[in-house]
């Protein structure tokens, strides 16, 4: 099975990770569209419909959201202003570059570290229809930002060690 590879060098365990969490994310979402669909055709065809349909899309779009946002740090997806770069000399243009993902990685180690006790505090509490911990639902911004600083952290490093993340430095290249 193909699997997304960037174009730069990977180390292995980053290459896992991002593998596990694509796999993860493609059968999330074929999960989710077979329980929407029959969903939808259980009340269509039966006037009936699966009681916990809407809890369960909800908690696994939550995941998706946090473990994608993870996958997308992985492939720099994430959107990005680049106007004030280019205007700036190159070298404070690298600086502004770093201190951005630092700020960043500082971002997602707040929603890490205030995420876990907000987990804690909601796991003794059920949800409605399904009766699982709400704390699970809510463990996908920890886990996800995580994933996230993970992949955000090796991009970081790649620019203060080379200098670029992409695929143009001789060192960074897919083997």
């Amino acid at each position: 099975m193909p699997f997304y590879r960037p174009a730069r060098r990977e180390p292995a365990p980053l290459r896992i990770l991002g593998d596990a969490l694509d796999i993860f994310l493609v059968i999330a979402g074929a999960i989710l569209v077979t329980v929407m669909f029959v969903n939808v055709l259980a009340r269509s065809t039966l006037n009936s419909d699966i009681a916990w349909n809407t809890e369960f899309g909800e908690f696994v779009l939550i995941w998706a959201t946090f473990i994608g946002c993870a996958a997308a740090a992985r492939r720099g997806g994430h959107i990005r202003i680049t106007e004030l770069l280019e205007s700036l000399p190159k070298r404070t243009a690298h600086v502004v570059e770093i201190a951005t993902r630092v700020a960043v990685i500082g971002l997602l180690a707040v929603l890490v570290v205030r995420g876990i006790p907000i987990v804690q505090k909601n796991w003794e509490q059920q949800m409605t229809v399904l009766y699982w911990p709400v704390g699970l639902a809510y463990l996908s911004m920890p886990v996800g930002s995580l994933f996230t600083a993970i992949f955000i952290s090796y991009e970081t490093w790649l620019l203060f060690r080379f200098g670029e993340v992409l695929e143009t430095h001789p060192e960074l290249k897919a083997e």
